[in-house]
C-alpha cells in the first residue's frame, strides 16, 4: 500500500513545546471556550490516562480538525496531524487504522496538499475497514485539481444501501454537498441548490456539528448569491449564524448582499465581525473595498495592508492564500507581476475553474490579453455560472477586440447577478453599454451605405 511522507511540522507557533506527548494532551489555544473547546479537554483527557488508546488519539485529531474548520487557524490542523500520526503510529496497518487515515487526508486538504489527501484518502480505502467515507475526500481532492468528471463518477461510490440507511449514515449528506458544488461547476446552478438544501435537511436530521450545518447553509447561500438570487441568498446565511451563531463564513456572506443593496453601513459591520473571528483575506480585502466605495480611503488602505500581512505571515498562509492574493493584487493593479506569480504557483497544485480564471485575470492586468483568452477558455469550460468569471471573460475580450464575444460575456454576467461585485458590477454596465453603442453605430454606419449603394445607377 503506498504513503507518502508525514508531514514535516510547520514553522509556525502560536507557543512554546516542551514535549510532543505535552503538545498532544495539554495544549488549547487562547480564546473563548465552546462546546469543541470542552471536546478537546475530554479527549486530550483521555489520551492522558489511556496513552496507549489509538481510538483516543484519532478522536482527539477529529476535535482539532472541527477547531480549525470553526476558526480557520492552520495551526489546529497542525495538532490534528501529530495525534493522527500518533493513533496510526499504534494501529499500523490495521484496518482499524482507516479512521485516522482518513481523517489525515481531511487534514492535507484543508492545508492544500491535494494529492497526499488522495493518496491517504486511497490507502484508507485499501485497509479494507468497510467505511466508505473516504471516497468523500477522493471526491474533494479530484475536484480541487480539476478533474471534474472523475470527481462526478466517484459520487456514485457514497452510496452503502437503501435511501434510508444513506441519510441515517450521513453518507446522502457527503455525497448530496459534493453532487452539489460539482452540479454548480457544470452551469447546473438550479440543481445545485436543490442537492444542497437536501444535504442540509440531512445533516439537521442526523444532528451534525452545529458548524457542519451552518457550513453548508453557508454554501447554499454562496451558490444563489452567485446567480443573483439576493433574497433567498439572506434567508441562507441567516440560517447559517441561526445554527451557530457568530459564524465568520454566514457573516461574510450576509455582508456581500448588504453590499449588493447599497447598505454600506450594515456591510462594514459585518465584515469586521467576521474577520474578528477569522482574519481571511478575501473578507479584510471586501471591507477594503467597502471603505474605498463610501470615500474613507485611510480605512481602506489600512485593510489592504493588513491583506498582505496575513498573506505573508507564516508558510502556511503562503500555501493558503496564493490565489486570493494574486486576486487582490490583481483587482487593485498592485504587484501585478507578484499576482501572476503567485497565480502561476498556484496553478502547480490545484487545475480547477477559478484557479485558471486567477491565472486569467493576473495574465490580463500584466498586459499578456493572448494568453489570458487561453486560460480563461479552461476556467469556461464546464460551463460554470458566475457572474464574476463570466466578466473576467467579457474584459480580456474587450481587450482583444473581440467585441461581439465581450456584449456577450458581460451581458451575461450582468443578467446574472447585476450586483456581482461593488466595483466590477458597474464597469461591466458601462463598457456593455459603450460596446452597445458602437454597435448600433456601426450598424447605422452600414444601413445609411446601403442606402446610398442602393440610389446609384
Amino acid at each position: 500500500m503506498e504513503k507518502v511522507t508525514r508531514g514535516k511540522k510547520q514553522s509556525r507557533r502560536l507557543f512554546i513545546l516542551t514535549s510532543g506527548f505535552c503538545l498532544l494532551t495539554s495544549v488549547l489555544l487562547p480564546g473563548q471556550e465552546n462546546a469543541t473547546d470542552r471536546l478537546i479537554r475530554s479527549r486530550q483527557l483521555r489520551v492522558k490516562m489511556y496513552p496507549q488508546d489509538a481510538a483516543g488519539y484519532d478522536n482527539l485529531g477529529t476535535a482539532y480538525i472541527q477547531k480549525g474548520r470553526e476558526t480557520g487557524d492552520a495551526t489546529y490542523y497542525e495538532l490534528a496531524q501529530q495525534a493522527l500520526n500518533k493513533s496510526l503510529d499504534l494501529l499500523s496497518d490495521d484496518p482499524a487504522a482507516a479512521s485516522a487515515t482518513t481523517h489525515l487526508a481531511v487534514v492535507y486538504m484543508a492545508e492544500h496538499r491535494f494529492d497526499d489527501a488522495l493518496t491517504w484518502a486511497q490507502n484508507a480505502l485499501a485497509l479494507g475497514s468497510g467505511d466508505l467515507t473516504p471516497w468523500a475526500i477522493v471526491v474533494d481532492a479530484l475536484t480541487d485539481v480539476g478533474e471534474y468528471d472523475k470527481a462526478l463518477a466517484y459520487c456514485s461510490r457514497l452510496e452503502k444501501g437503501s435511501g434510508a440507511e444513506d441519510a441515517q449514515s450521513g453518507l446522502s449528506y457527503e455525497r448530496n454537498t459534493r453532487l452539489s458544488y460539482l452540479r454548480f461547476i457544470f452551469g447546473d446552478a438550479q440543481g445545485a441548490v436543490e442537492l444542497m438544501r437536501r444535504a442540509i435537511a440531512t445533516a439537521v436530521a442526523v444532528r451534525m456539528p452545529r458548524e457542519n450545518i451552518a457550513w453548508s447553509q453557508y454554501q447554499l447561500g454562496e451558490e444563489l448569491f452567485k446567480v443573483g438570487d439576493l433574497k433567498d441568498a439572506e434567508a441562507a446565511y441567516q440560517g447559517a449564524l441561526t445554527s451557530y451563531p457568530g459564524y465568520y463564513r454566514a457573516l461574510a456572506g450576509l455582508a456581500a448582499v448588504r453590499e449588493a443593496q447599497a447598505r454600506y453601513s450594515e456591510a462594514i459591520e459585518l465584515y469586521r465581525r467576521a474577520i474578528a473571528v477569522v482574519p481571511y483575506p478575501i473578507y479584510v480585502a471586501a471591507l477594503g473595498d467597502v471603505y474605498a466605495k463610501v470615500s474613507r480611503p485611510e480605512e481602506a488602505k489600512k485593510q489592504y495592508d493588513l491583506v498582505e500581512f496575513i498573506g505573508e505571515l507564516n508558510a502556511i498562509n503562503k500555501v493558503l492564500y496564493n490565489r486570493e492574493l494574486a486576486l487582490f493584487y490583481a483587482d487593485h493593479d498592485m504587484k501585478l507581476k507578484d499576482a501572476l506569480a503567485l497565480a502561476r504557483k498556484e496553478l502547480e497544485v490545484r487545475h480547477d475553474v477559478y484557479t485558471w480564471d486567477t491565472l486569467a485575470w493576473a495574465l490580463h492586468k500584466n498586459g499578456q490579453p493572448h494568453e489570458a483568452a487561453d486560460a480563461m477558455t479552461k476556467a469556461l469550460k464546464p460551463g460554470t455560472k458566475d457572474a464574476m468569471l463570466l466578466f473576467h471573460a467579457g474584459m480580456i475580450c474587450d481587450r482583444l477586440g473581440r467585441n461581439d464575444k465581450a456584449r456577450e460575456y458581460l451581458g451575461r454576467a450582468l443578467a446574472l447577478n447585476a450586483r456581482f461585485h461593488i466595483f466590477y458590477a458597474d464597469l461591466a454596465a458601462r463598457i456593455l453599454e459603450d460596446l452597445r453603442s458602437q454597435k448600433l453605430g456601426v450598424r447605422s454606419q452600414e444601413t445609411l451605405r446601403s442606402k446610398v449603394d442602393g440610389q446609384e445607377p
